[in-house]
This record gives structure tokens, sequence and C-alpha cells, in this order.
């Protein structure tokens, strides 16, 4: 998931989004939960304040027998009343005289001002005192030891008792909390809202990957439907006329060649025979020679162009399996070629088309170094195939020149050469159309490497 919001297109934007909409809910919920509990501490203390001036008064016409049993009247689970012979709120605790509360305190009480004592927690001790009691187990439910002091009253009687009213912290999910998970769930939705929203919206952005994949290995593909956006709509437009042209292109190119060597044909027959007459002798040995070296480039060339004609499908195939099978074909024809690897190895591509790659190297790597290794590798990006001979290799300068059309290198590797210089030519174009390549390069303990790579995407 987090490769998918990392890498991808719409993972990226649906990432920002989800960042930004949860900045700005969290925000929100802050801006709004600090204004109510803001509300609520000043209300719970205004209340503090306004019960202990009442008890106060209210204790003083009442018998003492009766003192006790008002107080358990009064106490509960967020406020505590109780009677002591020491003042709750010590006087280094003490609210100053001109906070509003302490003010409102010494109006509503008939103690004296140096009798009353005002102590209001520091605001992080509010925090704290509700995470302490929100780890609690039993947290939807209040207990009956009650919680934290938040706020303490505490005013001196006649007799130089104290009456000491505390304020408790919650010891059950504050009110809020249900709104809160509102706010979650609609976040939620929102985040659900917008992921759809973008995989709509980028839909056919996979589509044209799809097709421009399709394209890099050589497959024909179909118009894509344009839609999606403004700018989107024009470059699937774009990609189609170029899709259109590269078509068009290959297809001219194709028949231009298969037209070329076809009409070569004809005046080639007509040279033969007219060299069959000539007196027997080496100038007629010689063009015979000629003659057959050149209707044997034009069947190759005519061959490769029917192939390359031929649309063959990608599909998914054990390449392991399919080297093997290839392997085993060209061993009963006698050639000596080395292969072991029983793994599974999956990988879209055109079997039949880098079947004829494989058999292209495999073979020249038997004819000129006289035995071939085949080796796989592969990793998450791509797959390796190594051939590797015992032939005395090629020179530096002409590692790349095998790759050209109808170039035999007759010194420097076996003169008893043989083919037509296609083959290596037609591999390399094989693995472009799987969006892949080949190289070659000198063995250190002599011969030849040849490594074909072909990206797994």
């Amino acid at each position: 998931m987090l490769r998918y919001l990392r890498q991808s297109l719409p993972g990226r934007v649906i990432g920002l989004l989800i960042v930004t909409l949860g900045i700005v809910n969290a925000t929100t919920v802050y801006i709004f939960f600090e204004e109510r509990s803001r509300a609520v501490r000043h209300s719970q203390m205004e209340d503090l304040v306004s019960r202990s001036a009442a008890m106060e008064r209210l204790l003083g016409d009442t018998p003492i027998e009766l003192h006790q049993q008002m107080l358990s009247s009064v106490t509960s689970t967020r406020f505590r009343f109780a009677i002591e012979d020491d003042a709750a709120a010590s006087p280094a605790e003490r609210t100053a005289p001109d906070h509003p509360l302490y003010q409102r305190l010494s109006d509503l009480s008939s103690t004296a001002p140096d009798q009353t004592r005002l102590s209001i927690s520091p605001r992080y001790y509010w925090c704290y005192s509700w995470v302490q009691n929100l780890l609690r187990p039993n947290l939807l439910f209040d207990s009956a030891d009650g919680g934290l002091p938040l706020a303490t009253v505490s005013l001196q009687r006649g007799d130089g008792q104290w009456l000491n009213a505390v304020l408790l912290s919650p010891t059950k999910l504050p009110s809020w909390i249900g709104p809160l998970l509102v706010a979650l769930g609609l976040f939620a939705l929102t985040v659900i809202v917008v992921v759809l929203i973008v995989r709509h919206v980028t839909a056919p952005l996979a589509a044209l990957t799809q097709a421009a994949d399709r394209i890099g290995r050589g497959e024909a593909t179909e118009v894509i439907s344009e839609q999606g956006p403004q700018d989107m709509r024009h470059t699937m437009r774009a990609f189609n006329r170029m899709r259109e042209r590269l078509e068009r292109f290959v297809r001219n190119r194709t028949q231009m060649m298969a037209a070329i060597s076809h009409d070569l044909r004809t005046p080639l027959t007509s040279l033969r025979l007219h060299a069959e007459f000539l007196p027997q002798g080496p100038e007629r040995d010689k063009m015979l020679c000629i003659l057959g070296e050149m209707q044997d480039m034009i069947n190759a060339t005519l061959a490769f162009t029917r192939e390359d004609a031929v649309q063959e499908d990608s599909r998914n195939v054990d390449l392991a399996a399919l080297t093997g099978s290839l392997c085993d074909d060209l061993q009963a024809l006698g050639l000596n070629i080395s292969y072991d690897d029983s793994r599974r190895i999956p990988f879209l591509c055109r079997p039949v088309s880098l079947r004829r790659a494989l058999s292209n190297l495999l073979e020249n790597a038997c004819h000129y170094g006289g035995s071939a290794e085949v080796e796989i590798r592969q990793d998450a990006q791509q797959l390796q195939i190594f051939v590797r001979d015992q032939g005395p290799g090629i020179a530096a300068a002409d590692l790349e020149r095998v790759f050209d059309p109808f170039v035999r290198l007759e010194g420097s590797r076996n003169r008893d050469t043989g083919g037509i210089g296609l083959g290596l030519s037609i591999a390399r174009s094989i693995a472009h159309a799987h969006g892949g390549e080949i190289h070659l390069r000198n063995r250190t303990t002599g011969g030849l490497e040849v490594e074909l790579q072909l990206p797994r995407s």
C-alpha cells in the first residue's frame, strides 16, 4: 500500500489529499473541542464555587449532627465535600485574589478573604488527569473513588474547621467522544469518496500506460477512448495519432522490404540461368556462389519481413521451461548446450519471438564457440539470460558492429561461418520489441558472453 501511495500518480494525489484533509480536519476538531472544553471547565468551576458557597451557608443554619448527612448527599463522582481540620487548598497553590472565580467566591461566601482559598490545577494537569482516567479498565462507567482533583475550594468555618470542596476529573469517557467518533467517521467517508474520484479521474491514464507498454513490446494496440479531463483527452488524442503513424511506418517499411526482395528474385533468377550456360571454370563457379549468397540473403529478408508482419500477442509463460524446452530441442540436433534450472519463472512476453531470439544466440554460441552454457538471473525489475561459449571471442571494436544486418566477422571468429549475418540483428530486434537489450562482452577466461536483458514490466 505504501509503495502504491509513493510511486503511482493516483497514489500520490490520494496521499496528498488525505494528508491535507487530515490536517484541516484535525485543526477544526481541535479548535472546536478546545473552545468547548474551555467553556465546560469554566462552567464546572463556577458550579464548584456556587455549590461551595451555598453549602457553607446551609451548614451554618443546620445542626451539627446533620452536617455529615448533608455532605454525603451532595458528594458525587465529580464533586466531593468534606469538613476537615486542614484546608485542602494550600496557601502556595492559592489563586490570586483578582481572579474572577475567586472574586465570585468571595461575593457568594460569608467567610473572610483570609479564610477563603481557591486552587485551580494547571491546564496541563487537566489533560493529564483525563488521560490517566482514560486508562482505567471501566471507561464507560463512573468510578466510585472519583478522579483526580482539578479545582479545590476551602472555606474556614467559625469553629476553625475547613469546608473542603473538590472538583474531580471524570472517570468515564467525556461526552465529546461521541462527536469525535462521528467526525472521524465523516473523515473516513471523505477519504473513500476522494479515493473513488481520483481513481475515476486517473483511470484513463492507466489505459494510456497499458497501451504505451503494449506498443513498447511491439504489439498491436487499439485506439484509446478519449475520455477524462481536457488535458488527458488531448494527451490521448496525441497518443492515438502517434500510434497510427508508427503502425503506418512499420507497415510501409515491411511492405517495401518485401517488395524489394521479391522484385530482386526475378533478375537474380535470370542471372543464374545465364551463369549456368557459361563454360565450366573458376569464373562460372565464383559467379554462381555469389548469386547463391544473394539469393539466400533475399530469402532471409523475405522470411524476416513475413514474420515481422505477424502480430503475436503477449502472454504469461514459464521462461525457465521455455528455455529448457529450446535447449532440449537443440541438444537433440547435436548441439552441446548446458542448462539446468528447475525454478518457475513467470514472464509476460511473446514466446514464439523470444524463442527465436534465444535460438539464434544458442546456435551462434555452439557454431563459433563449440558449446553454450545458459544461465537465468532475476530480480524485481528485470530478467537476465546469459549465454556463454568457449570460442575465440570478438574484437572490442566489433562488439556492436555484429548487430548490423548482414555483418559477418569472417576474420574475428571461425572462418567456417555459415549464415548470412541476420541472427544477432534479429535477436536484438526481438529484445527491443520486449523493451529489453542485448549486450556482448568477452570473458576473462576466454569465450564470449551474451546477456539478454528483459524488463518485467
